[in-house]
């Protein structure tokens, strides 16, 4: 792989996403069991609301019905998405759709950055790489409610701190999640899928992740 410097790449995109409405479920499962469904991540590309392609992080290619397509909102002339997908799977058929949820690519920023941020908590529920080493993905738990104001919403993103070689070359990330609650009530909790690209790591290179959770601060660490 090109060792090409990753904390260079993160200086070009901004930091925050706005997360009012993260979850996108546009299909019916009609079942009261799902403990046999699939639950993978992937990359959907779609044109117009056709989806096109679907591969999973172990690079697998799914066959999906040409029936189904995305809600309206989420039409593109030619794009991919980021999502959590559920599904069944029979032998070589296409695959059985049951839900989506969107997934939202996050590219950290730099540390000058970070100095008006707010590190609110928030919930994690899982931490892993992908297989193909594509992205670290995380599922976190957003406290959420009715808000008074329109313009309340979660802000959230990622920032480099630092970056350390190590004495056989290899670098560490060191990444800390940034949080603004917004004046969003704290009444229940909506489940966030984040992915974070880590293709221009190479390989033998840590990823070291800060978050400040409801339980205290949590770091979490992945080798490339």
């Amino acid at each position: 792989m090109r060792n090409v410097s990753l904390h260079r790449i993160w200086l070009l995109v901004g930091i925050f996403l706005l997360m009012v409405s993260c979850t996108v479920d546009p299909y019916e499962s009609g079942d009261t069991t799902l403990s046999y469904l699939k639950a993978e991540m992937v990359d959907m590309h779609v044109v117009g609301r056709e989806i096109r392609s679907v591969v999973t992080d172990a690079d697998e290619k799914l066959s999906v019905a040409s029936s189904y397509s995305l809600p309206k909102k989420m039409e593109h002339a030619d794009t991919t998405y980021r999502m959590m997908l559920y599904y069944n799977k029979e032998g070589n058929k296409p695959i059985e759709l049951k839900s989506l949820r969107q997934a939202h690519v996050v590219k950290p920023s730099d540390k000058e950055s970070a100095l008006t941020l707010n590190v609110d908590p928030v919930k994690l529920t899982s931490a892993w790489e992908a297989q193909n080493g594509s992205y670290i993905n995380l599922s976190l738990g957003l406290m959420v409610g009715n808000a008074d104001s329109d313009e309340a919403g979660h802000k959230v993103g990622f920032v480099a701190d630092s970056v350390k070689t190590m004495p056989d070359g290899c670098k560490t990330y060191y990444l800390t999640f940034h949080h603004d609650q917004g004046g969003i009530p704290e009444y229940y909790t909506q489940t966030v899928y984040l992915s974070i690209p880590i293709k221009e790591c190479k390989e033998g290179d840590r990823i070291s992740i800060r978050l400040n959770t409801y339980s205290g601060w949590i770091e979490k660490t992945f080798v490339r």
